[in-house]
């Protein structure tokens, strides 16, 4: 790789730093807001800097931006991944800087969104102004950014990635997605499973003659309550799988519950969702049989219960081979930046990445540094913000001169 991309320059890490204090400004929260006032922020930027800009959209207040620099029609070298909405503010109360404000101090940038993906969609934009401005002509692949998003939901990826793939937008021959953070970078992470149990039972006044007769089984509550419990008790032994993967294992939590509808009546009907974390070695069929194996020993002892399982979510373990090109890509990169390689780890939360390793873009995760993501006084460290930018460029730099 030729040593042209070094440090950016002073006027570009103000604009980068302006940009994402501008989106950090801009409400994105999944649920709330869309993310179209951001994406025409994003292309505004990328037009101003002669970047080639396409937005593209399956519902309209919601696009997809995709910025590129490079030769066109021509496959990716490099794909860089980002989404536009984040997760609520949560009690602003909570809060010492205003989640919305985008203040600095002591060299964090401190926002909703400002590691959580709007501090690397920043980066990365600058990024491709680093690669058009130092080394456009050495290029053989173009560098694609494409924000995306919808994300914060379930990452399905039906907005974004999944729509950009089915349209023929999507290409690279290695990804990067720009979570946080430069000193470790994730190359998978933990499947999820997502179900949602409803038990319909019979309502009675607590105070009757008939309730205090009946099958104490046609209480909703309690006989979700049982369910809950011999799902949270339930182990799974794992078959040899990915040594990065030692650390983890398949975890099972019910996080949601409500049922009833008043404080003297039997409570009729009750719903509940279960989470479960998944690794490689132990397979989706045998968590199936465990889950269901688990509701009928609690149904054979409460035959008046009735019990429904829907899945919600599912979203496989995934992880790329170690000696991907990627992989050293980034390795190089950092260590260059920031004198030291990243630790290499799968991430126990699951992200996006899976869709890209399904459509054969291997992907890791690696963004700016900070703290806070889905929580109060979310941050992201200036200094870093302006080291990723030089990272992704570097890596753009040696995926798209093909080496």
């Amino acid at each position: 790789m030729k040593k042209d991309i070094h440090t950016p320059d002073g006027v570009l890490c103000t604009e980068t730093l302006a940009l994402c204090q501008r989106l950090i400004q801009t409400p994105s929260v999944n649920g709330i807001d869309d993310e179209l006032h951001l994406a025409h922020m994003i292309a505004a930027f990328a037009r101003e800097h002669q970047l080639d800009v396409e937005m593209t959209a399956l519902e309209g207040q919601r696009p997809n931006v995709l910025v590129r620099v490079g030769p066109q029609n021509v496959d990716a070298g490099l794909l860089l991944v980002g989404h536009m909405d984040t997760v609520p503010v949560g009690e602003l109360a909570h809060w010492t800087h205003d989640p919305f404000g985008a203040e600095i101090d002591s060299g964090h940038l401190y926002g909703r969104g400002a590691i959580d993906n709007k501090g690397g969609i920043a980066a990365a934009l600058g990024a491709l102004v680093l690669l058009k401005e130092k080394a456009a002509g050495q290029l053989k692949y173009p560098i694609l950014l494409a924000c995306v998003p919808d994300e914060e939901s379930g990452a399905t990826g039906r907005l974004g990635i999944k729509y950009l793939q089915e349209t023929g937008k999507l290409s690279g021959q290695g990804a990067i997605y720009v979570y946080p953070d430069l000193h470790r970078m994730a190359i998978g992470h933990r499947g999820v499973l997502r179900l949602k149990l409803t038990a319909h039972g019979r309502s009675f006044h607590t105070g009757g003659l008939v309730w205090q007769d009946a099958e104490s089984s046609l209480n909703a509550v309690t006989g979700m309550s049982a369910a809950l419990l011999a799902l949270e008790s339930l182990t799974f032994k794992s078959q040899p799988q990915p040594s990065i993967f030692a650390r983890y294992h398949t975890v099972l939590t019910p996080t949601l519950v409500q049922g009833g509808a008043g404080i003297s009546i039997v409570p009729d009907h009750c719903e509940a969702f279960v989470d479960i974390r998944l690794v490689p070695g132990v397979s989706r069929q045998v968590i199936e049989s465990g889950v269901n194996q688990a509701i009928a020993d609690v149904l054979s002892v409460r035959p008046k219960l009735h019990l429904e399982v829907e899945e919600v979510t599912y979203i496989p373990p995934t992880v790329i081979p170690e000696d991907s090109v990627i992989i050293q890509a980034v390795q190089q990169a950092v260590g260059d930046v920031c004198g030291k390689p990243p630790e290499i780890f799968v991430s126990g939360p699951a992200n996006e990445s899976y869709l890209l390793n399904e459509y054969g873009i291997p992907t890791v995760t690696l963004g700016p540094a900070g703290q806070g993501a889905h929580a109060v006084d979310e941050y992201v460290e200036v200094d870093s913000l302006y080291q990723a930018l030089e990272v992704y460029a570097r890596v753009g730099l040696a995926m798209g001169e093909g080496e």
